[in-house]
């Protein structure tokens, strides 16, 4: 009988969960702006309002980190954006001179597989001046959250991992009799349970920072971005942080709740 040879552990294994919600972006500017749709709403972490431009022109979101000063990033994040539609290409650039002889692009400008949420890694820049541009619109481009900065990596969870737990939101109309009556669609709830028993002080340290800065706030996060990057999600945590120590204080048991909002 012929041998069999399995696969290796490495070819199978799933990536280290990452959180894209670090950022030290401010006073953003754009190429324009509807009125209405301030360039300020990228960075409120909000899906309810948006910014949009006044035509299909190329746009750019800019940021200066100020004289003397610069700016890392290894990944970009949107949401709540018509880039598929508009058969818009998006990258990221940065400059040490404001965009006049030096223009570097982060990556080969593309347009998103879909207009649900867009994140895309590069290798980290650092510099004063840098940009997302959205160029070739079909229509006027349009984005609720938007911002660039570098990402974190955790760990491989431990325990089961179901990604695509969904639940209906909706309101259920029942007869006295127990019949139903009608239903109400509202919306589909995506819930996460990450798990990371005996979690060493680095990988902690890591997930007390996400906590402390984001609370309940929206933000991205991928659990298998390189066999799954189309499972991108906007996450909010349930405001709860537990992580009680193992085996004599040594190590920490820590579990996260996130939520968010099911694409249809």
């Amino acid at each position: 009988m012929a041998a069999v040879t399995l696969p290796s552990a490495a070819a199978n294994a799933w990536a280290k969960i990452k959180f894209y919600y670090d950022h030290g972006l401010s006073s953003l500017t754009a190429t324009s702006a509807e009125s209405g749709y301030d360039v300020d709403y990228l960075l409120n972490r909000l899906e309810i309002n948006k910014w949009k431009g006044t035509s299909t022109a190329t746009q750019y979101i800019t940021f200066d980190a100020g004289a003397g000063n610069t700016y890392k990033a290894d990944y970009v994040a949107i949401s709540g954006h018509n880039l598929f539609t508009a058969d818009s290409l998006v990258t990221v650039q940065y400059s040490d001179d404001n965009f006049s002889a030096d223009i570097n692009d982060a990556y080969t400008e593309e347009t998103p597989t879909d207009d649900n949420e867009y994140v895309k890694e590069f290798t980290q820049f650092d510099e004063r001046y840098s940009r997302i541009k959205i160029s070739s619109n079909a229509v006027a481009p349009e984005m609720a959250i938007a911002y660039w900065g570098e990402l974190t990596e955790l760990d491989w969870a431990t325990g089961g991992l179901a990604p695509n737990n969904l639940t209906d939101k909706a309101q259920v109309n029942v007869s006295e009799n127990g019949f139903v009556a009608g239903i109400h669609n509202k919306y589909k709830e995506r819930s996460f349970v990450i798990n990371f028993n005996d979690a060493e002080s680095e990988l902690y340290d890591k997930i007390k920072a996400w906590y402390e800065a984001i609370g309940m706030q929206n933000f991205f996060m991928a659990w298998e971005i390189d066999q799954h990057s189309e499972d991108i999600y906007l996450m909010r945590g349930d405001g709860k942080f537990n992580a009680p120590l193992s085996n004599g204080g040594l190590y920490r048991n820590i579990s996260i709740n996130l939520l968010g909002r099911g694409q249809l």
